[in-house]
């Protein structure tokens, strides 16, 4: 269920199976387990492990990256780790009547 009050409306999906372990390979190269959400906002190697008669298994995941706590596609990832919407880089807009405002912003 959503929490409206903190902010969370909307719930967020998963694209593929939380039930096997999920785990990410941090820059020391170490891998360490982390939760669904963690796992599908974080910018670099993912794997699963499966356990089969007390045997590991890994299945490397290659799908597509979120931004932490949304449903957003990250399509330009900044840096290694996990992607927070509020560190990609803002766009801005400039209308037809403001192309005036250019000469001031550059010098």
């Amino acid at each position: 269920m959503p929490k409206e009050k903190t902010g969370q409306i909307e719930k967020l999906k998963y694209y593929f199976n939380t039930v096997p372990e999920s785990q990410v390979q941090l820059s020391n190269g170490k891998w360490y387990r982390v939760t669904c959400r963690e796992f599908r906002s974080y910018n670099g190697p993912r794997r699963f492990v499966h356990y089969v008669d007390g045997q590991q298994i890994y299945e490397p995941y290659e799908c597509p990256l979120y931004y932490w706590n949304t449903n957003v596609i990250c399509k330009e990832p900044i840096g290694p780790g996990i992607q927070y919407i509020h560190d990609r880089p803002r766009k801005a807009l400039i209308r037809p009547n403001e192309r005036h405002l250019l000469k001031y912003a550059n010098s």
